[in-house]
């Protein structure tokens, strides 16, 4: 289960290290027939685009992916990253709560965020990571409370 602070706030650090940082990318100039075999072979919903030093450039997500296809119904294959990304990304630091992420990923209507710390990409939090930790955390929860419960003096 994801680690709390004091306030019972989940930190991102603590999300990140139950799930791990692995991170996958692509660089801008790859195609979009490159980012679809990405994705699809790895069942993620985004890549980070990153240059040769592996610094963010971008971010390209399903929902970037379907609006080009729907566009450019025939020659979509040849369209590079770089065109369809997102180069102002939104992201998000490990010292962040889980309720401060939720509310930016709502305010800007994003699914996936990349988590950074001193300009190094840390991981990507998805929805999914998100549904999971506060699973976790309600499932604690929930198990604290029947052990309470069970362990309540009975009356006579």
């Amino acid at each position: 289960m994801a680690e709390h602070d004091n306030d019972h706030k989940i930190k991102i650090s603590s999300v990140l290290d139950k799930k791990g940082t692995a991170i996958y990318s692509i660089s801008p100039e790859s195609s979009l027939k490159q980012m679809a075999n990405e994705m699809l072979q790895r069942k993620i919903g985004s890549l980070v685009v990153t240059d040769k030093d592996g610094s963010l450039t971008g971010i390209i997500s399903e929902r970037d992916f379907l609006n080009v296809v729907d566009k450019h119904t025939k020659d979509w294959e040849d369209i590079i990253v770089s065109d369809v990304m997102t180069k102002e990304v939104i992201t998000a630091s490990p010292d962040e709560t889980l309720e401060q992420v939720m509310s930016k990923m709502d305010r800007h209507h994003i699914r996936h965020i990349p988590i950074m710390d001193d300009n190094k990409i840390m991981g990507v939090l998805a929805l999914g990571d998100i549904i999971n930790a506060l699973l976790d955390k309600s499932l604690f929860q929930n198990e604290l409370l029947k052990r309470y419960i069970k362990d309540w003096p009975k009356d006579n």
